[in-house]
């Protein structure tokens, strides 16, 4: 079963992948895609303080882009360090679609906010002192807040978020820095 957000399942709900592809491909640099968290891997050492997935769930306004949003914060934060990105196998077997209506209510504010996040994260930069994923993160979080709360309070909250989290890394995993 296709892992669709809500509108797609709405409009395909028998659609089932039929095919196995057996490819791995790099994202180019600049683009942007949708990370699914289901089936991740990443070096912790390299990229492991920019994989924060976000505020989602209940009481916050948007739900369901927690994977996403740490996809968009990696690659740019990749892209700017100079570290691929790739995408592919392995595969996982996801059986059970979720309800499309619930994932509605949790999808709907994140289906008009990514008109603004998408632009938002392709005009992303980083100073030439941003050279770790700690720094970049930073930095992002900074961007984050001054450029994306216009849309919605919540997002000065998650910034807030990507700096705890930024600590938390670095105080936890202190044997890597």
């Amino acid at each position: 079963i296709p892992d669709y957000d809500a509108p797609p399942q709405l409009v395909k709900p028998m659609e089932r992948n039929t095919r196995y592809v057996n490819a791995v491909l790099t994202i180019p640099k600049g683009t942007l895609f949708p990370m699914c968290g289901m089936n991740l891997a990443f070096d912790r050492e390299l990229i492991g303080p920019a994989m924060y997935f976000g505020l989602m769930g209940e009481g916050q306004p948007w739900g369901r882009y927690d994977d996403m949003w740490a996809g968009w914060c990696v690659k740019v934060i990749c892209d700017h360090l100079g570290l691929g990105v790739k995408t592919g196998l392995p595969y996982i077997w996801h059986s059970k679609a979720s309800n499309p209506f619930v994932n509605l209510k949790k999808e709907y504010k994140g289906i008009f906010w990514q008109e603004d996040i998408i632009p938002f994260f392709q005009q992303v930069t980083f100073s030439d002192e941003d050279t770790d994923v700690y720094s970049c993160m930073t930095s992002l979080a900074a961007q984050v807040r001054d450029g994306l709360k216009t849309l919605d309070p919540y997002f000065e909250k998650l910034a807030d978020g990507m700096l705890a989290w930024v600590d938390a890394w670095r105080m936890l995993n202190n044997k890597l820095v």
